[in-house]
């Protein structure tokens, strides 16, 4: 088992991934802001089929379609994403920072990843 963590600075606050490559699988969480929770949770089987749960009032299933559809693209199966990231008073704009960022995010994760982690 391989664990590794990464994060980066949104308004004073951070947004961290914490990802765990087992033997058969990964497990990522992606959280952060001013109130670290879950409001979504991804998961990916091991023949691909994606299965997407969001709680009432939240939209981080997004941030979890990112992930599982990157993860699985690249032969991490099955897979699990957690997320939830909450910042006061976030416009529009501000979600859209907050996507870019875990885009990186995962983008920064893949190459990890490639690397052996």
């Amino acid at each position: 088992m391989k664990n590794f963590t990464m994060s980066r600075t949104f308004l004073g606050c951070n947004i961290t991934a914490q990802v765990t490559v087992l033997d058969e699988g990964i497990h990522a969480l992606v959280a952060g802001g001013h109130h670290p929770h879950i409001g979504a949770v991804g998961i990916v089987d091991p023949a691909g089929n994606c299965t997407m749960v969001e709680f009432p009032n939240h939209q981080e299933s997004a941030v979890c379609q990112q992930w599982t559809s990157a993860l699985s693209a690249a032969g991490f199966l099955p897979a699990v994403v957690e997320a939830g990231i909450h910042y006061d008073s976030l416009d529009r704009d501000g979600i859209c920072a907050v996507l870019a960022l875990t885009k990186d995010l995962l983008e920064s994760t893949l190459h990890r990843l490639e690397q052996g982690c």
